[in-house]
């Protein structure tokens, strides 16, 4: 196994004002999953679903990567409701299902020589119980806006988190929220003065900044037609990148397969790359 993804795969219900409910298979680990996947890494998925996860949306990570960690448990799966208002306004609740304490989720013994471990945004309290269960492995870490809050709140336990992993892929906002600095260059330099060896601030249109500890790079999004649907653009990156890191490749090379990745998911709905 070259990469294993931990965190949540969900059940996302899209509705539009005036407009019938969309389903859409969702979650920031398989986004990253099935882009590294895609990307011609072999990956191992952990996660837990409920019975109500459809079977053909299995099928559909079962022809690309390995599902062992998934774990079925009675009971639902997480499902997320994106609802869009008139008003441009978005409300996002969250049903948890069995989603609950995923940084104690059971990790296949197969998968523990993995070459590295990407831990999706869950709360950080779970994160931290992920990073210290896989201690002296090489961990990469992902966050998201749905935890904003404790970012603000929590910045010992942040600092914790990542002072044990090797690469951080915070977006601008996160970046500043959780380092409290005013600009991304600041940001990007705290964070690696925590512990990571590798930041990378993704800026959406703007593309990506990337810091090693020595010097910043800057690498321009691809150019698209027309997007269809942003929702996973950044876990698709992430995926993208890790599959060619893993594989030792050039810096450039990775940041170009995971703004490749981007760019695809962008041209579909729903955040999975498959």
């Amino acid at each position: 196994m070259e990469l294993v993804v931990i965190g949540h795969v969900s059940i996302d219900h899209i509705r539009f004002p005036k407009k019938e409910e969309i389903l859409l298979p969702g979650g920031a680990a398989a986004a990253v999953a099935t882009s590294a996947a895609l990307s011609g890494a072999k990956v191992g998925l952990v996660t837990k679903v409920g019975r109500d996860f459809p079977e053909e949306w299995m099928e559909k990570l079962r022809t690309v990567l390995d599902i062992k960690g998934i774990h079925i448990l009675e009971g639902k799966t997480i499902n997320i409701y994106m609802i869009y208002h008139e008003d441009g306004t978005v409300d996002a609740p969250v049903d948890m299902g069995v989603a609950q304490k995923m940084g104690e989720t059971e990790i296949p013994e197969e998968y523990l020589n993995a070459k590295m471990f990407h831990i999706a945004p869950i709360p950080p309290e779970e994160q931290l119980k992920l990073v210290k269960r896989l201690k002296g492995k090489r961990i990469s870490i992902d966050f998201n806006p749905t935890y904003m809050e404790d970012y603000k709140t929590k910045k010992e336990l942040l600092r914790e988190i990542i002072s044990k992993v090797e690469v951080a892929f915070p977006n601008e906002r996160e970046a500043l929220t959780i380092t409290g600095k005013r600009n991304l260059e600041d940001a990007a330099r705290e964070l690696h003065k925590w512990g990571a060896k590798l930041i990378i601030i993704t800026r959406g249109e703007k593309g990506v900044l990337v810091y090693d500890g020595e010097k910043f790079e800057h690498f321009n999004s691809l150019p698209i037609d027309e997007i269809v649907d942003p929702t996973g653009a950044g876990d698709a990156f992430a995926g993208g990148f890790l599959a060619y890191y893993v594989k030792n490749k050039p810096l450039k090379e990775c940041i170009t397969q995971g703004l490749f990745r981007a760019k695809e998911v962008l041209r579909k709905w729903g955040s999975w790359s498959v």
